[in-house]
């Protein structure tokens, strides 16, 4: 059949209509699934937006900030004292994991917490956390510690979240490999996204916690503005006047020059 010759037979015909359902179809899911990827991180996107928010508008972190702390020291003792008393106990690396957030008192050795609980330690150690952060709060100001807390939310906030948009991204691209695991691309992704969206408020919890006991304030004072054009004039010429030699008067442009030619001084010496 030369190529002007129609193709009229049904089976052809059909298999080029099921061809072309399955093709429109495809491109279809790729949509559908792009769709719902997107709705993955915009949900993960609003509640990270809605916290800025929060702290812009100048909300009271302080409370917000010391349940932070304590749940990071309820996570540390938890995993240091493995078991309810002695056995498996690591207060040395305790001891050195609280250090890192804040300073211990000397009394509150590896020896005096063996004789403890946990739920007493993590009470002590909750207890030392808010007086410490009370005595902060004295020594630069409440307005200030306010200020800092903003700061370091903001900071951490950002910094971490782009590192999340990031890692969702690469999941993004590789979801499609749970399909040799017998599941939709699109459902190994929104469990990774949930498990990664949770390891990003840990981060943030752990960044805050480790940097509010650090940090503080320095004001330095707003550099002077460059003076005025009219300003820098009259300068000049209080210089010129200074460094003319007294008892000297100085010649006008129009005057005679003193030199005896009977030119003026612009046209003499003045030039």
């Amino acid at each position: 059949m030369d190529e002007n010759t129609p193709i009229e037979n049904k089976l052809v015909s059909s298999s080029i209509q099921n061809a072309q359902i399955k093709t429109e179809g495809f491109h279809f899911d790729i949509r559908k699934h792009l769709v719902e990827y997107d709705d993955v991180v915009n949900t993960q996107r609003e509640y990270i937006y809605k916290e800025r928010r929060k702290i812009l508008e100048g909300a009271n972190l302080r409370a917000n900030i010391l349940d932070m702390v304590k749940d990071e020291l309820k996570n540390i003792v938890a995993s240091h004292l493995a078991s309810d008393h002695g056995d498996g106990w690591n207060t040395d690396a305790l001891l050195a994991d609280v250090a890192t957030i804040f300073p211990l008192p000397k009394e509150l050795n590896a020896s005096a917490v063996s004789q403890m609980k946990p739920r007493e330690i993590e009470e002590k150690l909750s207890a030392l956390a808010e007086a410490f952060y009370e005595q902060r709060e004295k020594e630069i100001g409440a307005e200030n510690m306010r200020m800092v807390e903003r700061l370091i939310m903001l900071r951490v906030i950002d910094s971490l979240w782009i590192e999340h948009l990031t890692n969702m991204e690469e999941m993004r691209q590789q979801a499609g490999w749970a399909t040799l695991q017998q599941m939709k691309a699109v459902d190994a992704y929104k469990i990774e996204g949930y498990k990664q969206f949770q390891n990003l408020l840990e981060a943030i919890q752990h960044d805050v916690v480790h940097t509010i006991y650090h940090v503080g304030l320095v004001r330095k004072e707003a550099p002077k503005p460059p003076p005025s054009p009219m300003a820098q004039v009259a300068s000049a010429a209080r210089r010129d006047t200074a460094a003319r030699p007294a008892g000297k008067r100085k010649v006008g442009r129009n005057e005679p020059c003193p030199c005896g030619s009977g030119k003026k001084y612009k046209h003499c010496c003045g030039r």
